[in-house]
């Protein structure tokens, strides 16, 4: 994937440099607006409101197959054009979109989760009836002269017995998975919280995700730099999922510069693939989520292209 030449003249880490993201360049090649075949209303990309891509793009765009279904929780206040949660339904078919308060009921679903921080959430370890200590602690490096890839590695050969003896006792597909669909609210976090009270959605098991820093550029006060956009939310749920189901193939380094939560590694399984470029479904993670990321790493390298990454204020936020 190529790196913008403003990019490479900053001393900062690049969050997508070693993630499996298609060349997403092409978007910038693209001229003009297009009619949306459904609503008839002129769009870049693609339809913030019927979810599909506009012009000839549909046919260059990657296509994502996820393990678990995805609904998302729009506020009604919430603006479309600028909600991330549409690149995962036009990215992946398996995503829903719903603007509240016209949401299904979930109150008899018992292999429905919903993301969202609280005092009895459980991890996506847990999920999976790992006994994970949660991560309450703001720690997202690693020890002074350590790095991410280099604990990966000796983590691996820490482990690598004990993980072959686990995965031997329980062998999960795409359709034994012990979720089987999750739910986002897409919205700040006060309004998310209205959202909340509602029993249709407070009647799920809340799931929380390990702290990862947040490469949005649109601020919201009062939320810490941990605070996700949607869409990055939604990878990084699916990571964690794929991990715990199918482990992490120690060749993949596109986790490396997200800076995630050391808790997350701690509990990592790490799998190593036949072919380190593998990237079947049920294989260990290498990166077969990332182009989630498509639109959102392309806005990310025109937003930093035209404002000082140190200048905007998201990124000034408190960890």
């Amino acid at each position: 994937m190529s790196i913008p030449v403003e990019t490479k003249t900053r001393q900062r880490k690049y969050p997508f440099v070693d993630m499996k993201i298609a060349d997403h360049t092409v978007l910038n090649s693209i001229e003009g607006r297009f009619i949306c075949t459904e609503c008839n209303r002129s769009r870049k990309f693609f339809c913030y409101n019927c979810y599909i891509p506009v012009g000839n793009l549909g046919a260059l765009l990657p296509k994502v197959d996820i393990p678990v279904n995805i609904d998302i929780i729009k506020h009604k206040k919430e603006i479309d054009g600028k909600s991330t949660a549409v690149h995962a339904a036009v990215l992946s078919d398996r995503v829903r979109i719903f603007t509240y308060p016209d949401i299904p009921d979930y109150t008899k679903d018992d292999d429905v989760v919903l993301i969202f921080p609280g005092v009895t959430s459980v991890t996506v370890a847990q999920l999976f009836n790992k006994n994970v200590r949660l991560n309450t602690e703001n720690n997202y490096g690693m020890p002074k002269g350590h790095n991410i890839g280099t604990m990966l590695r000796r983590r691996l050969e820490e482990i690598v017995e004990e993980n072959q003896q686990e995965n031997g006792e329980k062998k999960y597909t795409f359709t034994t998975l012990p979720i089987k669909r999750a739910v986002f609210i897409d919205s700040t976090w006060n309004q998310s919280r209205s959202i909340y009270k509602d029993k249709r959605v407070r009647s799920l098991k809340p799931v929380i995700l390990q702290n990862r820093f947040s490469q949005f550029w649109r601020h919201q006060r009062g939320s810490p730099r941990w605070y996700l956009a949607t869409i990055e939310a939604i990878h990084q749920f699916l990571v964690e999922v794929h991990v715990n189901a199918w482990g992490l193939n120690p060749s993949y380094e596109g986790l490396n510069n997200l800076e995630i939560a050391q808790a997350f590694y701690e509990t990592v399984t790490m799998v190593a693939s036949s072919h380190s470029e593998d990237m079947a479904r049920e294989d260990p993670y290498n990166g077969q989520y990332d182009n989630l990321l498509f639109f959102f790493a392309n806005m990310y390298d025109l937003i930093h292209k035209y404002y000082d990454h140190n200048e905007l204020k998201s990124y000034r936020r408190p960890i």
